[in-house]
């Protein structure tokens, strides 16, 4: 049988992660696949920088060369943005090749259509690693739970914005200091604004989207904030009631999605998620709750996934996403309005006198449950864990708002505050 001809596009980070996972375990691969393989060609875009790749390698800047001279069956894309990756992968499904990519910029803009045209030309298109690096969350969507109908996802799918929260409640480091400290890590690049405002974690929320419910809300009316405004103050005023901030991703089965920062309970199940590791909490209506977690950024976690893809191709079959059904606003029901509003949130008040605490406590308990707080001696930062409408409790010294995610709010609440 004639040998498996890979071409590689880009020698990045990720890019040289697969190249190495590819030579390094050739003869598993070649085990389990049962050909040879071989990397026929490699796409650069430096001729000149030194590489240090075995002798025998093909490498170009001219990726026709890589794709119509060399022949590959397979192409691993692993350039990043949306061009030229969208036209190179479009052009390489056409002309009979199956492509693997972690690309997630271009994955939720154009997956669709270039699903389509690789079931047009009866080739296939997979990019596991698009979502959460090293964690297989599509492939045990698709595959494992083929019967169950998924309700909801709530996931953390961005490793810097992680490993910065991480650093700020554990070193008690600045914002500004941890995300200097993930830059000298290479795990945030010179511009992070895709990591911390949420955007990279929006991209991979859109995949899963179209994973699981065969389509994406309107971009436009997705909320996405991200991680920048969160101080480390408000960090250690929560810690102090028994919660902890993580960036998270909310989907559920209408189709609306959230990506915000939110303060948690020790209970619920990606709490202990820390540093660079992202983490995919399932909720299914026969299974119950699945929480899968591991490395989700980095060369190795993103290189395994792709040679993982890789080996997919010839070990299972093209089988369609899950397309869990959707919930419609048809048979959602008539909800109370005002239930529909009614939330828990932690509120951040600043330099409040006592009489202004006093009177925020009274005003709040008017229209909802206030499940704790904590003040500090001089009241410089006030934390208040609150359930019920916010409206019509706005105050001059209100710092920040953040929405709270808790499993047993009063019980842990009042064992923090010794009560």
């Amino acid at each position: 049988m004639a040998a498996l001809k890979v071409a590689l596009l880009g020698l990045g980070t990720v890019g040289l992660g697969v190249f190495e996972s590819i030579t390094q375990r050739k003869e598993q691969i070649e085990g389990l696949i049962g050909r040879k393989i071989e990397i026929s060609g490699v796409l650069i875009r430096n001729e000149a920088k030194a590489r240090a790749l075995n002798e025998g390698v093909f490498i170009s800047k001219d990726f026709q060369e890589v794709i119509t001279q060399r022949k590959p069956e397979v192409v691993i894309e692993a350039i990043g943005g949306i061009e030229p990756a969208r036209t190179y992968i479009e052009y390489s499904l056409r002309n009979g090749c199956h492509v693997v990519s972690a690309n997630k910029d271009c994955i939720a803009k154009h997956g669709r259509d270039l699903q389509r045209i690789a079931r047009e030309n009866g080739v296939r298109f997979v990019y596991e690693a698009s979502v959460a690096g090293g964690i297989p969350v599509l492939r045990t969507l698709r595959e494992l739970l083929a019967v169950n109908k998924v309700e909801r996802i709530e996931a953390i799918l961005n490793g810097t914005s992680n490993f910065i929260l991480s650093m700020m409640r554990t070193e008690g480091a600045s914002f500004s200091e941890a995300l200097a400290l993930a830059q000298q890590k290479g795990y945030a690049e010179q511009d992070p604004t895709n990591d911390i405002e949420g955007f990279d974690a929006f991209y991979k929320a859109m995949i899963l989207s179209e994973w699981i419910y065969g389509e994406q809300p309107d971009w436009d009316e997705v909320q996405i904030k991200g991680i920048s405004s969160v101080t480390i103050d408000e960090i250690q005023a929560a810690e102090k009631i028994g919660l902890r901030v993580k960036h998270l991703v909310s989907i559920d089965e209408s189709l609306h999605v959230e990506i915000s920062p939110k303060f948690v309970d020790a209970d619920h199940p990606l709490s202990s998620v820390e540093n660079v590791n992202n983490a995919v909490l399932i909720k299914t209506d026969l299974l119950g709750d699945l929480t899968l977690i591991g490395a989700g950024a980095g060369a190795k976690p993103t290189a395994s996934a792709i040679v993982e893809d890789l080996i997919s191709l010839y070990l299972t079959q093209d089988h369609p996403h899950l397309k869990s059904p959707k919930r419609t606003q048809n048979n959602i029901g008539e909800a109370d309005p005002a239930l529909v509003k009614e939330q828990t949130s932690l509120l951040f008040y600043q330099n409040l006198s006592f009489r202004e605490f006093t009177e925020i406590m009274s005003d709040l308990e008017s229209s909802g449950t206030v499940l704790t707080y904590k003040e500090d001696g001089n009241l410089a930062l006030s934390a208040v864990l609150f359930t019920g409408k916010l409206e019509g409790h706005a105050h001059p010294k209100l710092k920040s708002v953040y929405s709270a995610k808790v499993s047993s709010a009063i019980s842990s609440a009042k064992k923090a505050i010794g009560v």
